[in-house]
């Protein structure tokens, strides 16, 4: 089974509705140069932008972001809300405090989940895929299934 990488898939996206990288940056509200980006250079999609931004995107071009990154998901969806308690449960299942869990993976997860929602928008898919959070999330439970973004999602949502 041959795997396309995101970006091939976010650019024949693009082409499929007939914009150029300038009108789908336009809609999107990032630059010109962002569009190209992420279509030249393949990790730029997920080390650059959160899954919010994926969402955005993915709302110009009329697909789903699971549609981005792969053709089936196994995982249940999950909130943003249930991500944080995960990664709660787990601190406390290993007996580090959120702190403590900071300083080993090195960036600050406090500030941007009260409200859970500020995960999807101040992290990008990059960081919440980082193995240090992957050995206990999921990146299926990251991004691609979450209500109002993944597999369920209407692409008009928000």
């Amino acid at each position: 089974m041959t795997t396309i990488a995101p970006h091939i898939r976010f650019q024949e996206a693009r082409e499929r509705l007939g914009l150029s990288p300038d009108e789908l940056a336009a809609r999107s509200g990032v630059s010109d140069a962002g569009v190209w980006d992420i279509e030249a250079c393949e990790g730029d999609l997920t080390c650059c932008y959160s899954p919010s931004d994926v969402r955005k995107f993915c709302r110009v071009l009329g697909i789903r972001p699971i549609e981005l990154f792969t053709d089936e998901i196994s995982e249940p969806p999950v909130s943003a809300d249930e991500l944080v308690q995960l990664i709660r449960a787990e601190c406390r299942s290993r007996g580090v405090t959120l702190e403590q869990f900071e300083d080993a993976v090195g960036w600050r997860l406090s500030a941007c989940i009260e409200p859970p929602e500020l995960l999807l928008e101040d992290m990008t898919v990059d960081g919440l895929q980082w193995p240090s959070v992957s050995e206990f999330v999921t990146f299926e439970q990251d991004l691609i299934t979450l209500p109002g973004v993944g597999a369920g999602a209407d692409v008009g949502s928000p």
